[in-house]
């Protein structure tokens, strides 16, 4: 897809759609069709990360409005932009469905059963089962059939369905997006047909959003004919027949899964352009309004609170005078002074603070009155995970505390999850549901301890690791020798993955381009058999390594790799 400034993620997910692309341009051979599991996997994992950081943006949408409610704030903008995110992501599981279950369907025209790993509540498919159990994985056939048909210059509708469901989500996101009232203002946006028609629709819309909403618009779009290569001369063909043309079964698929990763990534940029516009208040200027505020309504005892009070169309070269009282409603007590307000917060309870503001209009000093309600608190405790955001099923998952007003603390699971001391901090074991409560209590010195509160997390299963054959990793190229020299495997997470989960090689399968039959062993070391196999294997062909493994709660799970000889 097209179009508009990409983040690095956006760069590899759009290189690994290209490296897709061109594979299915080609005469693919059977020896090379592992290839598009490979990349399908890598587009699935994407996919995941993607998700979750938007899952995050819908949490973030919550979060403010709890801070709106506590401070009695207006709901109006939150109410309707949560609610359009509300519409954007039951869309974007709508049109997922779509995508899986013509990738299901053409799966199951040759397997002949459905592929479905996972569902909604609502019965829409979230997950395929791994295209490495497909069997007749260099079936090109149906996938023509199905999305083709005989004509390759008039594929059949359900082949330009796709197309058409795709830009049809595109259309309905991007007016989400460009459609809505401030104050008085009302801006609209009607999605083009295509490309040419969209500088005269942005002509209604905001124009602080004209630039996002173009680059969500070009990069949902797809062409609806592509340049191909054909007996050595370039034409153009639909976009139908130039991706699912005699392509194997599992590249057809990969490209389902490609383009599942694109609306996902798409969700994630309006999400985000969504969640901007919480914090974009309009201000009207017509008349003067004093405005007390601080970064926080509650403190704990002990602890001091800053509260700045000022008017909401100001010049910041004038620091007007401020007058107030913490209780007294008499202004003849009040204190004077400029800037931010000191609170003092050595007795907790309730307090509301009263006062007046100098504005100067027409030359002349004014008091405008102003107030503010804020709360000493008892001591508060939180819990976080210093690893990630989310607890993992058979991991050790670190925990950590915090307990102010106390020189220690405990933390206990509160249902789905053991909680237990480790070192200095502590280890949380979630069960099987979908989320776990940790909770937290503050230790005095005399040993006695207060509740402080329970707290939520994610609960998932563990990410599949990468195996590499010694220090070469999945997907890379090596010389037979080099591949041989290597003989051991290894299960593990890159880098980028900051869980320190460790895995162990139970069995594995290797099976080489041209080898007549796949050779098995036990442990993470190969066979003398699998060696020799490896050391027949011609230049450009492909080892293929299914390896079963062991994650640390002791479960056993599958993963491939595969190696180019170079």
């Amino acid at each position: 897809m097209a179009g508009g400034k990409e983040t690095p993620r956006q760069k590899m997910i759009g290189m690994m759609y290209l490296v897709l692309t061109a594979l299915l341009a080609l005469n693919v051979s059977k020896e090379i069709i592992a290839a598009f599991v490979t990349i399908n996997d890598k587009l699935d994992a994407s996919g995941e990360v993607i998700d979750n950081a938007t899952k995050s943006t819908y949490g973030t949408f919550e979060a403010k409005r709890a801070a709106i409610l506590a401070e009695k704030g207006d709901l109006k903008v939150i109410n309707l932009w949560q609610g359009k995110a509300d519409n954007l992501n039951n869309r974007t599981k709508q049109i997922i469905h779509f995508i899986l279950s013509e990738s299901n369907d053409m799966i199951k025209y040759v397997e002949g059963k459905d592929w479905v790993a996972d569902k909604d509540e609502q019965g829409r498919i979230v997950e395929l089962e791994s295209l490495l159990k497909i069997q007749a994985m260099d079936n090109y056939d149906k996938p023509t059939e199905m999305f083709i048909g005989p004509n390759p210059m008039k594929p059949k509708a359900r082949g330009l369905a796709i197309l058409d469901s795709i830009h049809a989500y595109r259309n309905y996101v991007a007016e989400q997006m460009g459609n809505y009232k401030v104050g008085a203002k009302e801006y609209t946006f009607t999605a083009p047909d295509d490309i040419s028609g969209l500088k005269e629709a942005l002509k209604t819309a905001n124009p602080e959003d004209t630039s996002r909403i173009a680059q969500y618009y070009k990069s949902m779009t797809i062409p609806a004919e592509i340049e191909v290569k054909d007996a050595g001369k370039n034409r153009m063909v639909p976009w139908p027949t130039a991706m699912f043309d005699r392509a194997p079964i599992v590249a057809a698929a990969a490209m389902f899964t490609a383009l599942k990763l694109d609306v996902l990534n798409s969700e994630s940029t309006a999400a985000d352009f969504m969640l901007s516009k919480v914090d974009a208040p309009t201000f009207n200027f017509n008349k003067i309004e004093p405005l007390a505020f601080a970064r926080t309504g509650y403190i704990n005892a002990g602890d001091s609170l800053n509260v700045r009070v000022m008017i909401a169309a100001y010049d910041s070269t004038d620091v007007p005078p401020i007058k107030y009282g913490v209780n007294d409603s008499i202004p003849g007590n009040w204190k004077s002074t400029t800037g931010s307000i000191k609170v003092d917060g050595s007795s907790p309870g309730n307090y509301r603070m009263t006062g007046s503001i100098g504005v100067k209009e027409k030359g002349e000093l004014n008091w405008k009155p102003w107030e503010f309600n804020y709360t000493v608190g008892k001591p508060s405790g939180t819990v976080s995970l210093p690893e990630m955001n989310v607890l993992y099923r058979g991991y050790d998952n670190k925990v950590e505390g915090a307990a102010s007003g106390f020189p220690d603390y405990n933390l206990s699971g509160a249902g789905n999850v053991s909680v237990t001391r480790s070192g200095d901090g502590y280890i949380a074991k979630p069960g099987s549901g979908r989320t776990a409560k940790i909770n937290i209590s503050g230790v005095a010195e005399d040993g006695s301890s207060s509740n402080l509160g329970s707290f939520e997390f994610r609960v998932q299963n563990l990410p599949k690791p990468s195996v590499s054959l010694g220090r070469i990793k999945d997907g890379e190229s090596a010389t037979s020798g080099q591949l041989r020299a290597s003989r051991q495997l290894f299960a593990g997470y890159p880098p980028s993955i900051p869980l320190k989960a460790k895995f162990g090689v139970v069995s594995w399968e290797i099976s080489v381009s041209g080898a007549p039959r796949p050779v098995k062993g036990t442990g993470s070391k190969l066979s003398g058999a699998a060696l020799r196999i490896i050391a027949n294997a011609q230049k450009g062909g492909m080892v293929t390594i299914v390896t079963n493994y062991r994650e640390p709660s002791g479960r056993i799970k599958r993963q491939n790799a595969v190696f180019t000889v170079k």
